[in-house]
């Protein structure tokens, strides 16, 4: 009864349009994170592309904010659109600061783990962009949902996996636990963990998409 009653309701479909721009910028970014490590070049530049994507998102997230607050109806949860805005913005945050640690340290050699994590990045960004528009019709799109959050879950497994091996190669180059490491390996492992924390806050928002499945189907 109350999904009937739910879906009489007028909707703010403006929150729909909204999230779905983000994550065009989110994919954006990422892509650009990607090429700047395969690239190795014009990481300035390539850094300012992602800071302008990073500046777009934010001003959306500013007008999701706006439209809680102002809207009478919403498509579900306050708190749930709250959660999944500012997860979201975390997202395009942290591929900032993976790109500006690349683009202060300047050209340098990069491991097989930053790239595949990088690679992971894109992958899980590219989900949530086709995701997050089905949540229109949550009722229609829930199975199709599901399996997305669920290949987003995977990507931050197989990020975990690669940050210890990437921790485990820093490691051996250094000569063990206790030896001192280099600017480089420190810079690669603060980069690792900064990427691995992209697919962290991926794995939040796909949480956080099925928590609404839950509640609304």
């Amino acid at each position: 009864m109350l999904s009937l009653f739910r879906a009489l309701l007028p909707k703010e479909e403006r929150f729909f349009d909204l999230f779905a721009e983000h994550t065009q910028y989110t994919y954006a970014a990422a892509q650009a994170l990607q090429t700047m490590l395969r690239k190795g070049d014009d990481l300035e530049g390539r850094f300012q592309v992602i800071h302008e994507a990073e500046g777009k998102a934010d001003v959306v997230t500013k007008a999701v904010q706006a439209a809680i607050h102002r809207s009478f109806i919403v498509p579900f949860d306050r708190s749930d659109i709250q959660d999944l805005a500012k997860r979201m913005d975390d997202i395009i945050d942290l591929i900032q600061d993976v790109a500006r640690h690349l683009a202060e340290a300047g050209p340098m050699s990069y491991t097989a783990e930053m790239h595949g994590i990088a690679d992971a990045i894109v992958k899980a960004a590219g989900i949530l962009r086709d995701a997050l528009p089905l949540m229109r019709d949550i009722g229609r799109n829930h199975t199709q949902l599901t399996r997305m959050t669920e290949e987003v879950s995977q990507l931050e497994s197989e990020s975990d996996r690669l940050l210890r091996a990437g921790k485990a190669r820093l490691r051996q180059e250094s000569g063990g636990l206790d030896a001192p490491i280099t600017y480089r390996q420190a810079l690669v492992r603060e980069v690792l963990e900064l990427e691995e924390a992209v697919l962290d806050a991926c794995e939040d928002v796909a949480d956080i998409i099925d928590s609404i499945i839950v509640d609304n189907v």
